[in-house]
């Protein structure tokens, strides 16, 4: 077990957290490592934290470019992997000292294509794990690494019970993947300003499509490091509505283009019904009056893609808060959803 295990880490204004990550990368038990950082464009002392541990440590590669996002600079990072395996790891996030040997061993035990893994969500003053299975070792054969695709799309029945979870399963990182999959496939990362988010998503659907087997093991090596109040509840942003219809259309034509099954399009449409928290959250964090907040719910509620969408959406699997909100959704309910809206906003800025 000698492959070389290339680690793509996108660098930008992480400077007080850097060096966590990087020593999390350098003291791997697991020593045959190719870490690439790509620097991108960062106004703080990063590029000079990412240099001095590159003179410290020949396994670091550098890459110095000008700010584009962290999608153009994994893209970047791809094209100079020399790795028999990959994985992600963002610059202000760490993994445990085992995880590289263990993930490898894993891959070579049960020949699979992939391995996941579970993290912990790391607040400034708590961490809190995130659970994806609640299984310690599961493998995925050819038909269940279907519905483990199918999910990226969107959670479908019993799954619906836990909507928080929509996307615990698409993170890049938290993972180990064989580099010739990727390459052999071109697969890279969308844009973040076309699509807002889930561009993470969106690289693992076309990875996942044609995966034989996947190993889940129960082990919290990531640590993410997220801040105590969410950016959609604090920070406006105007073209959000935009960038979801976007991703959604990709998408759709996705599905479209590779005859996938109804529960494909099903399981996007959940996802669809969903983004009417992140918009509404979003449009509460606008300098708007309360008057206009309410009236682009309500125009985003009677759009077609909307209607269309959630009117698929079966409530009894929701949890009763949640069944609350979504029934507000699916009525048209305007004073419903934005009280409840204010409720969520006011927990999680706690």
């Amino acid at each position: 077990m000698n492959e070389l295990i290339s680690i793509i880490v996108p660098v930008y204004n992480v400077e007080k957290y850097l060096e966590k990550c990087l020593n999390s990368l350098i003291n791997q038990t697991y020593k045959n490592l190719e870490i690439i950082c790509v620097n991108d464009g960062s106004k703080d002392n990063g590029l000079a934290i990412l240099k001095e541990y590159q003179a410290k440590d020949e396994r670091i590669v550098v890459i110095d470019k000008q700010n584009e996002g962290a999608s153009i600079a994994r893209n970047v990072a791809l094209e100079r992997v020399t790795g028999d395996y990959l994985m992600f790891v963002d610059s202000d996030d760490w993994i445990e000292e085992n995880t590289c040997e263990i993930a490898l061993k894993t891959i070579h035990e049960e020949s699979a294509d992939l391995v996941m893994w579970p993290y912990v969500k790391e607040y400034s003053d708590t961490s809190q794990k995130k659970e994806i299975f609640n299984e310690d070792k599961i493998v995925f054969d050819k038909e269940r690494t279907k519905e483990l695709h199918r999910r990226l799309f969107g959670l479908m029945e019993k799954e619906l019970k836990h909507p928080e979870n929509a996307d615990a399963l698409c993170t890049i990182w938290g993972k180990l993947y064989k580099t010739s999959f990727i390459k052999n496939n071109k697969i890279g990362f969308f844009d973040i300003k076309k699509i807002g988010s889930y561009e993470d998503g969106l690289f693992n659907i076309e990875v996942f499509a044609n995966l034989e087997k996947v190993v889940y093991i129960n082990e919290y090596f990531s640590h993410y490091r997220k801040d105590n109040v969410s950016s959609v509840t604090t920070v406006f942003k105007k073209e959000l509505a935009q960038q979801r219809q976007t991703l959604f259309d990709w998408m759709a034509n996705y599905i479209k283009a590779n005859n996938y099954p109804q529960r494909y399009k099903l399981a996007l449409d959940n996802r669809i019904s969903f983004s009417v928290l992140d918009i509404g959250l979003n449009l509460l964090s606008s300098d708007k009056s309360k008057k206009e907040q309410k009236r682009e719910i309500k125009e985003y509620l009677k759009s077609s893609n909307y209607k269309n969408a959630i009117k698929n959406l079966k409530l009894k699997y929701f949890k009763i808060h949640w069944k609350l909100f979504y029934w507000c959704a699916k009525h048209e309910c305007v004073f419903g959803i934005y009280l409840l809206l204010k409720i969520i906003k006011k927990i999680v800025n706690k």
